[in-house]
């Protein structure tokens, strides 16, 4: 039986995937099953040029996660989030709300190429769909529409978190409920 989880969640430039979009933001919080308990363990924002970005990412990123182009120019190295990030999850079992818009679309990619380092499980909206479907193609908005409708009362604390941290709080609190449901 499965007793612990890894839940990412990340931030981009936009939902085109790797190598068209970057991502800005890394977020993870490891789940206890038994215990319904969730704690974060890795949250970093992953330094790009926002110099080339255009007028339109700059907006998405700015509406989407409320982050800043100046607040992107002061993240990490990517190469050194990636191999952070390599580490922690390293033969661990790990999900998110939109598995293939994060996991297939970047972080299978290098320089994450997480494919070589863990085990990714069904994808928590996949799950969640069950008690409420969002009408949006949005997957971002979809964890945030899913999450304020199953679990109002905000257990996680996300409260106005718009970042990958935010999120993978949301996302984390939603498989617990999941699981509780017998859902997941």
């Amino acid at each position: 039986m499965l007793d612990e989880i890894h839940v990412l969640a990340i931030s981009k430039t936009g939902d085109k995937g790797f190598p068209l979009d970057q991502v800005i933001e890394v977020a993870v919080f490891r789940v206890d099953l038994a215990q319904n308990m969730m704690e974060s363990v890795f949250d970093t924002l992953v330094r790009q040029d926002t110099a080339t970005w255009s007028e339109e990412v700059t907006a998405h990123v700015k509406e989407t996660y409320g982050i800043t182009p100046e607040t992107v120019e002061m993240g990490r190295q990517e190469d050194e989030v990636a191999k952070d990030l390599r580490d922690i999850l390293q033969d661990k079992v790990i999900t998110g709300f939109d598995v293939k818009g994060d996991f297939m679309g970047h972080l299978m990619n290098e320089p994450y190429d997480l494919a070589k380092e863990a085990e990714v499980c069904s994808a928590v909206s996949a799950r969640t769909s069950f008690i409420y479907r969002p009408e949006t193609p949005d997957q971002t908005m979809a964890l945030r529409m899913s999450y304020d409708m199953i679990l109002p009362d905000d257990p996680a604390g996300a409260g106005e978190d718009l970042g990958a941290y935010g999120d993978a709080a949301r996302a984390s609190a939603l498989l617990i409920e999941l699981r509780n449901r017998g859902l997941y």
